[in-house]
């Protein structure tokens, strides 16, 4: 008995202070949020956030000129692709995801890509291929991809960029560590045909990375977030391909191997909670959140519109 009113008052003490933390860390995130919005935009609103699904992946069509936004959905249904215009943020249509085998995509999709003529969306431990064509021209309610293939590592967002198609994971590699044990980035040259299993380069990347950019001048920028309880992060690093590398060994190739660490990193600013994908433009940082989905209907501050950001404002060396 006397055990069971002794947890009853720790009950009764634990809880209140539980409330009072997260009360001075909204506090602190507003306060964040209020000197720091200075520092960006809000433009278009973000699509495929009710009824649970949450937004994920940001990619960019210079040729078509507009965003591809993904969601997956939190109770498991058909993950979703968005086609925005760009001139004006309206959605110009919505797509459910299928695989080759015609099954709905149900899983956690992440980060898009495209290269104007496919597109790329990577989930787990896939990757599948569309004809962004056929996006564009299908008068269907889904897709269907044209190929899905396994990765070495887990696909959480990837980029198309200069020849070479990068995909990037999250957290570790259950599979096979490297020396500093932290989450990879994997890169495919698209000069040739890509066979998923043998890359060209493995990175090692920073942790909690949800999505990536490349600018003009060749410099990674990474969008680092966990939790709404925590702001995110945007960093910007010299492109690590320009210093010196080792070599890991994936089956019998060996695989140049390099790292994103203070000897190439230049800056990081802070923006709020749950950033995930995003594209860079004409010296401009797009950021998608997916605060805005109605799962998080407790996240704080909601970003319910990609922000967009100068590029100057990170690239301080």
């Amino acid at each position: 008995m006397k055990i069971l009113k002794f947890g009853f008052k720790l009950v009764l003490f634990i809880f209140p202070l539980i409330i009072i933390i997260l009360l001075i860390n909204y506090a602190r995130l507003y306060v964040t949020y209020y000197f720091n919005k200075k520092n960006y935009d809000e433009t278009f609103s973000i699509k495929g956030n009710t009824r649970n699904y949450v937004p994920q992946g940001l990619a960019y069509s210079n040729e078509y000129n507009i965003i591809l936004q993904t969601s997956y959905n939190g109770n498991h249904d058909t993950s979703m692709l968005y086609i925005i215009d760009y001139k004006n943020g309206k959605l110009l249509k919505k797509l459910k995801l299928r695989e080759n085998n015609n099954k709905d995509n149900i899983k956690h999709v992440g980060g898009i890509t495209t290269d104007n003529n496919k597109v790329w969306i990577v989930n787990d431990y896939k990757v599948s291929e569309y004809s962004l064509i056929e996006i564009l021209e299908t008068n269907n309610s889904f897709i269907k991809s044209i190929g899905d293939y396994k990765l070495i590592n887990r696909g959480d967002f990837c980029l198309y960029d200069s020849d070479i198609l990068w995909i990037g994971e999250f957290f570790l590699n259950p599979f096979y560590r490297v020396p500093d044990n932290n989450p990879l980035l994997i890169g495919y040259n698209y000069k040739n045909a890509i066979d998923y299993k043998k890359p060209d380069y493995i990175v090692s990347l920073p942790k909690m990375v949800q999505g990536m950019a490349i600018t003009d001048d060749n410099k990674f920028i990474f969008a680092s977030s966990f939790t709404n309880l925590i702001n995110s992060n945007l960093s910007i690093y010299d492109n690590p391909l320009k210093y010196k590398n080792n070599y890991y060994t994936v089956g019998n190739k060996k695989i140049p191997y390099y790292k994103f660490n203070s000897d190439n990193y230049i800056n990081n600013i802070k923006v709020p909670p749950m950033a995930e994908g995003l594209f860079y433009k004409d010296n401009y940082l797009y950021v998608l959140f997916e605060s805005s989905s109605d799962k998080y209907f407790y996240a704080y501050p909601k970003m319910n519109n990609i922000i967009k950001i100068s590029i100057n404002k990170l690239d301080k060396e």
